[in-house]
C-alpha cells in the first residue's frame, strides 16, 4: 500500500484537475447555450469536446474517490500499528530464522575459509615438492564437495533415441547450502548475517502490514487487540475487535517441498 504522504499528493492533484476540468466545462456550456456561435467561441469548442470534457471529469472524479479509499484504508493500518502481540510474534520468527540460517551461514564460511587455506598451501609449495600431488588431491576433493553442498548432487545419464545416443545430467538431490544461496555471496560470515538481518526486518515489515490489511479489510481499525496472543509454541492466535466488528487470528506451519526454517500462514477471519 501506498504511504499516506503520497495518496494525500495524489488526491491533491486529483482535485487540482477536477477544478481545472469544471472551470473547461463551464465555458465549453457557455458557448453551448449560445448556439455554438463563433463569436462567443475564442477556443473553437464543439460538440467532441464537450463530450470529452464530461468524460474527463467523470474518470477524474472517481479517480478521486479511489484515491479518498485509499487514504482512509491507509489511515486504518496506520492507526492499528503497534500490537503488542504481532510484534512479540514476528521478533521471535526473526529470531528463529536468524539462529537457523546464521548456524548454516557459519558453516559455509568455515569450510570456505578452509579451502581457501588449501588453496594457498597448494600455491606455496613450488612445482616438484614432494607434497605438492597430495595437497593438491586434498583440496581438489574438497573444492568438489564445496561446489556440490552449494549446487547440489547430480547424476550423469545416457538415452538412445532412433540411432543418437544422448548424454546430460540430472539433479538427484539439493546441496547443503543451497538454501543459503542469496548470502553465500557476501565477503564475511558478518556481511552475510548483516544481509540476513536487513532481509528478516523487511520481511517481518511485510508480514505485519499484511496481518494489519487483512485485519483492517474485515473489521476497520483495531479498537482492542489484548485478546491477542503468542502461544507456548510461538503460534499467533486470538482475537481482534476492529471499528466494524471482531476477526479471528490463527497461525498455522505451512509446509511444502524443501522447507528449510519454520514457515508459516496467518489465518484471519471474521467472527
Amino acid at each position: 500500500m501506498a504511504s499516506i504522504e503520497f495518496i494525500q499528493k495524489r488526491i491533491a492533484g486529483k482535485k487540482a484537475e477536477i477544478e481545472k476540468l469544471e472551470k473547461k466545462l463551464a465555458r465549453i456550456r457557455k458557448v453551448e447555450a449560445a448556439g455554438w456561435d463563433d463569436d462567443h467561441n475564442p477556443y473553437m469548442y464543439d460538440q467532441n469536446d464537450l463530450r470529452h470534457a464530461v468524460n474527463d471529469l467523470a474518470e477524474a472524479k472517481a479517480g478521486l474517490e479511489k484515491w479518498r479509499g485509499e487514504l482512509a484504508a491507509a489511515e486504518e493500518k496506520a492507526n492499528s500499528r503497534n500490537v503488542p502481540a504481532i510484534l512479540e510474534f514476528l521478533e521471535t520468527w526473526k529470531a528463529t530464522c536468524k539462529e537457523f540460517y546464521g548456524k548454516g551461514l557459519k558453516e559455509f564460511y568455515e569450510e570456505k575459509a578452509a579451502l581457501y587455506q588449501l588453496a594457498r598451501k597448494v600455491e606455496s609449495l613450488g612445482w616438484g615438492h614432494p607434497e605438492r600431488k597430495a595437497v593438491e588431491e586434498t583440496y581438489d576433493a574438497a573444492y568438489k564437495a564445496f561446489y556440490a553442498k552449494q549446487r547440489g548432487y547430480y547424476e550423469r545419464w545416457e538415452a538412445e533415441r532412433n540411432g543418437r545416443v544422448y548424454r546430460g545430467e540430472r539433479k538427484v538431490r539439493d546441496g547443503e547450502y543451497e538454501y543459503l544461496k542469496p548470502y553465500c555471496n557476501e565477503r564475511t560470515y558478518e556481511a552475510a548475517m548483516a544481509k540476513l538481518s536487513k532481509d528478516l526486518d523487511e520481511e517481518a515489515n511485510r508480514k505485519y502490514d499484511f496481518i494489519i490489511e487483512r485485519t483492517n479489510a474485515l473489521v476497520g481499525e483495531i479498537t482492542d487487540a489484548s485478546g491477542l496472543s503468542v502461544g507456548s509454541k510461538h503460534d499467533l492466535n486470538g482475537c481482534i475487535i476492529g471499528t466494524r466488528g471482531t476477526a479471528t487470528v490463527q497461525t498455522i506451519g505451512a509446509g511444502g517441498y524443501n522447507i528449510q526454517c519454520f514457515h508459516f500462514r496467518t489465518l484471519i477471519h471474521r467472527f
